[in-house]
């Protein structure tokens, strides 16, 4: 063994490995590949460190490793030596497989790799390197090496992809110093990678780790910080080495503030513009681009330029009409109101030399008053006095009334406008006598139209792929069974392009995924759904990755996600696999009796008599409707709206349901139970009344699951709870959220899972409209599965969760009851503002239509007092322009919160400007 190249190795010596490797003949060299090979680079044995801090340990060893990288591959002199130096392993289950030393053209181990490669040219051999490290499945080049080799001409130049590689930073793999000096080495590669950084969009807001010696590092104190802190060190490097950065960089950078990006990347781009201190004569170049993004609604972005338009605004060369015409756009900027006044004052300050023409431009101004800042308003309306105090000011300010506080009330008050244009108060009385049910009836419905040929139903594919709703779906598998006999022997064929279609997405678990699993169960002509072993599809994949074979493996992959999907799918939509398994079934069995509940108006809904007809197509063949199938039907049924001959033909049922559906169309109020069809029955009688407590099911098997005898309440609150370590918190509970599923599950029939209860039963919320098909008249219990468990910090899927399944509630106008006022008022005072928007706008339309909100009342109250919600998300809901009912109904909540905090140990935070609104 060669004792120097071991301590060289240990000790990171990069310099003296390529000294003694450079030297050794070709049989030496293959020995000691071999040798070297069998060595592990993390192992004190093989490599025994010196003098090591344990601090430093970390970096050491992967020093050590990258060294035993270098090692091998500086005693690669041909093509054939390659193989050579691959490394064997084992995995966990002793399957081989081998890894490249050339890992470390990932590193930022440049200059000694630069310099082996300058005494041993790797000309005859750096294709085959590249093809296995730098192709379209592998970026596995750091930027030092891919400049290198694009300057050498053996890869060539892609913009965005250099540009990439350079700014993200994966975890703990480079250097500030490093880059750094890179980059000052290379200014060319400054100009056409990094400062591209204003037009192609990166990953730098990803939280990463690397190297740093700045000793005011921004890292967090567990070490890592987003990308962009990565950057700012490195530009500060470059400065300090006395590179100077071109000053067309300024424009650029201002030029992207008008990109679509993410807000914080767009931040990003402020704090660098800042650190370049931009000139007057730079601003006043680019003021168009400024005044340009006064319109992008950002307001952190807002605020910045608007403080470089207020540094030029008095320059000879400031454009103020071009300022003039731009700044209305802003003027719905959220929480800036600093940087709206500042841009009123240019106003009054140019108006005061030339006073304004254009009577109009008042219409723009009034716009400010939906700004809560009072300052703000007070100088908007003087501006509006002073200047455009012509006829017809009243009206332009009287929409605006509600918002006015301050000094600027009373200018309503001196310039009043006709009581015609006032607005009327929510709470009108022939909206408060509309009844509590669903808002809707079959002839204000529209009436979906059946494909009635075999081509129309393949087409219809592409409109459940792209709308996903019970409208294609279902009527697809309905419309499928009913024209089974003249769909094309070549449909197989017909249909792959939508199972590529289907493929080419990668989809969250839910509708989708099960499309896909019956049309690859019906094209390979199977009876039943196909059982997909995910497992045995890893392995294979896994196989072909050691090959290198990617491109085949990724190919393969693809299928194994949706199959995972699927799987998952089916436990999270049983009513659509089991309507999957159904129309297989009816498929093989050549039965062309129609699914029960298949949608027959927009959008999901069932006419009473289209469904008593098809249980009569049931009786009259001697077959039995499928339970499932019939619940959902009761579900989507305008039961409130029942034809005469629907009644009629709805007597001459002969079923075991029949009591059922007669009771359910109003034929009889007698509950006739059968425990066969207890979830028929648990269903349809909370339906039809929502707010009874059913005691006939008290002696039943569903006596306990929710909403079967009393309505579905669920419990809310702080539970103390003991954690792994021992210690005991607190943790805010919604009992029968998907977090807290009913214990025992598998000891109910499964069917009480998906309905009035739910079971906390949690799917994606982009499914979530599909899901609320399922039983739109009574959705609480499904919509208490999406509220969100934290006040703050909430991830994307909780997002999603809070802002699309509410989003449908208010798109089919569809009612909650019960603990559904729960999802609402979470949704109100959720950390995101669309999600209270959407709220406040469901609650205005519950007040319009005299609902009780009770519930809600005292929920808000509730988790007000009780400091889990914060109190500055619903003074936001009492400072909207309110009638006077919602500004009633806000009242009552602080009433209920003032009892309510009357028993706890301390007040909230901001409980004094809460309890303000009352006076």
């Amino acid at each position: 063994m060669n004792q120097p190249l071991i301590t060289a190795i240990a000790e990171g010596d990069f310099s003296a490995i390529l000294n003694i490797t450079s030297q050794l003949t070709d049989s030496e060299r293959y020995s000691t590949i071999t040798a070297i090979k069998a060595l592990d680079p993390y192992s004190e044995k093989d490599f025994p460190r010196k003098n090591i801090d344990k601090k430093n340990t970390y970096r050491h060893n992967y020093k050590v490793f990258q060294a035993h990288n270098y090692t091998l591959i500086t005693m690669v002199r041909e093509e054939n030596d390659i193989a050579k130096v691959m490394i064997d392993k084992k995995n966990y289950i002793g399957e081989p497989y081998q890894v490249t030393p050339y890992a470390i053209l990932g590193s930022f181990y440049f200059e000694p790799i630069i310099n082996y490669f300058t005494q041993f040219p790797p000309d005859n051999y750096i294709k085959k390197v590249l093809k296995e490290r730098y192709n379209k499945e592998i970026d596995g080049l750091s930027f030092g090496f891919q400049w290198y080799f694009y300057k050498k001409g053996w890869i060539p130049f892609e913009e965005e992809r250099f540009v990439k590689n350079l700014l993200e930073i994966n975890m703990g793999s480079r250097s500030v110093t490093a880059d750094a000096q890179f980059l000052f080495q290379y200014p060319e590669a400054i100009e056409k990678v990094l400062l591209q950084l204003y037009r192609i969009e990166t990953k730098v807001l990803d939280l990463s780790k690397w190297k740093s010696d700045n000793p005011s590092s921004k890292m967090s104190t567990s070490g890592v910080a987003k990308v962009t802190t990565y950057w700012d060190e490195v530009f500060e490097l470059l400065v300090h080495y006395g590179y100077q950065i071109p000053r067309s960089f300024v424009g650029q950078l201002l030029e992207s503030l008008l990109n679509q990006w993410k807000k914080p990347h767009l931040d990003w781009h402020c704090r660098l513009l800042k650190w370049l201190a931009p000139t007057q004569e730079e601003l006043l170049a680019h003021q168009q681009t400024l005044f340009a993004v006064l319109g992008t609604g950002v307001g952190s972005v807002v605020k910045t330029v608007m403080e470089y338009i207020v540094s030029i605004a008095n320059a000879p060369q400031f454009d103020f009409e071009g300022f003039m015409q731009q700044f209305p756009l802003a003027f719905t900027v959220d929480k800036q109101p600093k940087a709206l006044l500042q841009g009123v004052e240019i106003l009054a300050k140019e108006f005061k030399k030339h006073p304004p023409t254009d009577v109009s431009y008042r219409e723009q101004l009034a716009v400010l008053f939906t700004q809560p800042d009072v300052k703000l308003q007070e100088a908007v309306a003087e501006l509006l006095t002073t200047y455009f105090n012509q006829k017809g000011l009243p009206e332009v300010i009287a929409p605006y009334r509600d918002y006015l506080k301050g000094k600027a009330q009373n200018l309503l008050a001196t310039l009043s406008p006709s009581e015609s244009s006032a607005p009327s108060d929510l709470s009108d009385s022939s909206a408060s006598s509309e009844k509590s049910q669903t808002a809707c009836a079959a002839h204000t419905l529209t009436p979906i139209i059946y494909p009635l040929t075999p081509n129309e139903t393949l087409f219809l594919i592409g409109d459940c792929i792209r709308e996903k709703s019970a409208a294609t779906i279902d009527v697809f598998f309905d419309v499928l069974v009913r024209l089974q006999d003249q769909i094309p022997a070549d449909y197989a064929e017909q249909i792959k392009p939508y199972l590529k279609q289907l493929l080419a997405r990668e989809w969250f678990v839910g509708t989708m995924p099960l499309l896909y699993l019956f049309l690859d169960s019906w094209s390979n002509q199977s009876a039943t759904p196909l059982v997909y072993d995910t497992d045995k599809e890893w392995k294979e994949i896994q196989k072909l990755y050691k090959e290198d074979k990617y491109t085949q493996a990724d190919k393969l992959d693809k299928p194994r996600v949706m199959h995972i999907a699927a799987n998952q799918a089916k436990e999270a939509f049983p009513y659509l696999f089991n309507k999957i398994a159904r129309t297989l079934q009816k498929l093989k069995e050549k039965d062309t009796l129609p699914f029960l509940s298949t949608p027959t108006h927009e959008p999901f809904y069932i006419e009473a008599e289209v469904l008593v007809d098809k249980l009569l197509q049931y009786e009259a063949q001697g077959k039995a409707p499928d339970l499932d199938d019939l619940i959902v039907a009761c579900n989507r049924l305008l039961f409130w709206e029942v034809s005469a001959a629907a009644k009629e033909k709805a007597q001459q049922l002969k079923g075991d349901y029949a009591p059922a559906i007669q009771y359910y169309l109003g034929l009889t109020d007698k509950i006739q139970l059968n425990e066969a069809l207890l979830p028929l029955w648990t269903q349809i009688t909370r339906l039809k009344h929502p707010d009874e407590e059913f005691k006939v099911f008290e002696n039943t098997q569903a006596k306990n699951i929710l909403s079967v005898v009393k309505p579905f309440y669920i419990r809310y609150g702080w539970e103390k709870r003991t954690y792994a370590n021992g210690e005991v918190g607190e943790e805010f509970t919604y009992h029968c959220n998907h977090y807290y599923k009913y214990k025992n599950k598998k000891s109910r029939p499964a069917l009480y899972n998906y309905y009035n209860a739910n079971e906390g039963e949690h799917t994606s919320a982009q499914e979530a409209e599909y899901k609320l098909s399922l039983n739109p008249h009574y959705p609480d219990a499904i919509l208490c599965a999406y509220i969100a468990l934290w006040a703050t910090m909430n991830e994307a899927d909780q997002v999603r969760d809070m802002t699309l399944p509410l989003e449908a509630v208010l798109r089919y106008d569809l009612r909650v009851r019960h603990s559904g006022w729960l999802y609402i008022g979470a949704c109100l005072l959720f950390e995101k503002r669309p999600s209270r928007d959407l709220a406040y706008e469901y609650i205005c339309q519950a007040i319009a239509r005299g609902e009780d909100l009770t519930h809600l009342k005292t929920y808000l109250a509730n988790v007000l007092a009780w400091d889990y919600l914060p109190i500055l998300r619903f003074i936001e809901f009492l400072d909207r322009p309110n009638p006077p009912a919602v500004k009633a109904f806000g009242k009552e909540v602080i009433q209920l919160y003032l009892e309510e905090v009357k028993k706890q140990n301390k007040l909230p935070r901001n409980h004094k400007k809460l309890v303000a609104f009352i006076d």
